[in-house]
């Protein structure tokens, strides 16, 4: 069988398998893109913990204080957990989130 006789037997199927690769690869692309920019990025003050911003976000979005602490360690690469006025960090608090909820104040303001 050569080339030409497979394309005319298969080409539907072909140009099937071609799109829906190419299209995973877009949906995969995009995805990849918008988790980076899902959660809200916040600037320590001088005196913020990890615990205080615990105190500030955790209740309010149905995540205990001890898995926030745990979430922000592991996603910001924090190895004991101490916090420098100045640096960003992420928490797990979509950025939709913050932007419906006026009443909480961000660790900088």
């Amino acid at each position: 069988m050569t080339f030409k006789s497979i394309w005319d037997r298969y080409y539907i199927a072909i140009i099937f398998i071609i799109t829906c690769f190419v299209l995973g690869i877009v949906l995969l692309i995009v995805t990849v893109n918008q988790a980076d920019t899902e959660y809200n990025e916040v600037s320590i003050a001088s005196g913020d913990s990890i615990w205080s911003l615990a105190d500030d976000y955790a209740g309010k979005y149905k995540m205990s204080k001890q898995d926030f602490v745990a979430w922000v360690e592991k996603e910001n690469q924090l190895i004991d957990g101490k916090l420098t006025a100045g640096d960003k960090i992420v928490i797990p608090v979509k950025q939709t989130n913050l932007e419906q909820d006026n009443s909480i104040q961000l660790a900088n303001e």
